[in-house]
């Protein structure tokens, strides 16, 4: 989940510039799917945890959500100051998530409770990727609202500070979040 990168340009011809200006996320979205199948729902389980490629501290989960925030900023330096004047953010999202090759001889309950179950882990996962979206906004607010720095060096180590922050300020989120809804249960993420 943690990614940055930063691009730095240096305006000191354009100053009819606004001081700040915020360009907004761009979020690019990728959907990796698994297939799994089985008639019964406990066999459909057995090949969910048998084909997931989720691992984490060994354990195995139908699903998972990576975010990447990546941020661009420019400044403007004054002589004796260095000022941001524009930063944009970027989120990816890849969505990693069970796909149920359905038969005509699967009971038709067996397709309900699938298809409760798929619902309510998606939007499980959508939780991950709007802390993510989170994470970008607050990454551009606080890097466009800094303060002018004594130097453009300064004001770059200081604006990556910024976003490496709050990277790991919402990792841990997610951590909490994932422990609050017991990774999807307690929102209804409950399969067989």
């Amino acid at each position: 989940m943690l990614c940055n990168r930063n691009i730095l340009l240096l305006f000191p011809v354009f100053f009819s510039l606004p001081q700040a200006v915020i360009a907004g996320t761009e979020t690019r979205v990728n959907n990796v799917y698994y297939m799994v199948e089985g008639k019964t729902a406990e066999d459909i389980w057995t090949d969910v945890l048998a084909k997931t490629p989720v691992h984490q501290n060994g354990k195995r989960y139908a699903a998972h959500t990576k975010w990447n925030v990546s941020w661009q900023f420019w400044w403007l330096d004054n002589g004796n100051s260095c000022e941001i004047t524009r930063v944009t953010t970027g989120l990816e999202v890849t969505y990693t998530l069970p796909r149920l090759k359905q038969t005509s001889s699967m009971p038709d309950s067996v397709v309900a409770h699938w298809d409760k179950y798929s619902a309510a882990l998606f939007d499980h996962e959508l939780g991950h990727k709007d802390l993510g979206s989170r994470a970008a906004i607050e990454i551009e607010n606080k890097i466009l609202n800094m303060a002018p720095r004594d130097s453009c060096e300064r004001l770059e180590s200081d604006a990556n500070e910024i976003g490496k922050s709050m990277i790991s300020k919402y990792s841990r989120f997610e951590k909490d979040y994932d422990r609050t809804t017991n990774h999807g249960l307690n929102t209804g993420a409950v399969f067989p």
